[in-house]
């Protein structure tokens, strides 16, 4: 699968990673949002980017106001752990029932 990985850019924000990671195959309808929020949950455990000082094996780049990333490792990570294909999975527990309506 790496093989087809030889153009693609350095580092990648996230809105440019969702579209190639869409693209290639690693995260089927990936957005922007969706790849954050995967940043967000992984943050703690398997996610290779942060900020400098959080110890993580990559730091984020910048672009004007946007985050980049490596896009080899990205891509490698997503390979490695792919996001869950049905979305955020079923409840732990009944969702708690509005009462102001």
């Amino acid at each position: 699968m790496t093989a087809d990985w030889g153009d693609l850019p350095e580092d990648v924000t996230f809105t440019e990673a969702a579209a190639l990671a869409d693209k290639n195959g690693l995260f089927p309808g990936a957005t922007a949002d969706k790849l954050r929020h995967l940043a967000r949950a992984r943050k703690e455990t398997t996610w290779p980017f942060g900020d400098p000082g959080e110890g993580k094996p990559y730091e984020y780049g910048k672009v004007a106001n946007a985050r980049k990333m490596k896009t080899l490792v990205l891509f490698e990570h997503l390979q490695d752990e792919p996001p869950n294909p049905h979305g955020r999975g079923p409840d732990r527990k009944p969702r708690a029932r509005r009462t102001d309506r």
